[in-house]
């Protein structure tokens, strides 16, 4: 089974600073009538593992939740300079804390694309409102309850 790649536990590694440009990784997955789902986390909703076996995930909507409770297979990019990563993802244990899925994801397959070209990623400026709206200290505890196995 393929590993987390180093530039992607590099992307999504740490906690976002304030008032920065940070990318938006689309997590993808697929509805109840077989069509593409897709979501935008950041790296306060994702976090790898310390050996890269695994990449853990706080998924908020209700939509992609219900996909991944349905069909535990979603799909995340990420881009690094000239590179697309596109990663084939299978959740493989997951937890239900408030109105929260944390997921517990392997690689099952990546792909590192690329023609040369500079890329710009999908992104977005953090904010200490946004990070209130998305509750980032409760992504931040259910992430460490996942890494762990014990409660925050």
């Amino acid at each position: 089974m393929p590993h987390l790649p180093e530039e992607v536990a590099r992307l999504a590694a740490g906690e976002p600073p304030l008032d920065a440009d940070e990318q938006a990784f689309p997590l993808l997955t697929v509805d109840g009538n077989g069509h593409p789902h897709a979501a935008l986390l950041s790296r306060a909703e994702l976090e790898p593992a310390d050996d890269r076996t695994a990449l853990y995930a706080v998924v908020g909507g209700t939509g992609t939740r219900a996909n991944l409770r349905r069909h535990p297979y979603a799909a995340l990019l990420a881009v690094d300079g000239t590179v697309c990563h596109r990663l084939k993802l299978r959740l493989i244990r997951s937890l239900t804390l408030d109105d929260v899925l944390g997921c517990v994801f392997t690689v099952a397959h990546h792909k590192r694309d690329s023609l040369g070209i500079p890329l710009s990623p999908l992104g977005f400026r953090t904010t200490g409102r946004l990070a209130e709206l998305e509750d980032w200290p409760r992504s931040a505890a259910v992430l460490r309850t996942l890494r762990t196995g014990h409660s925050a």
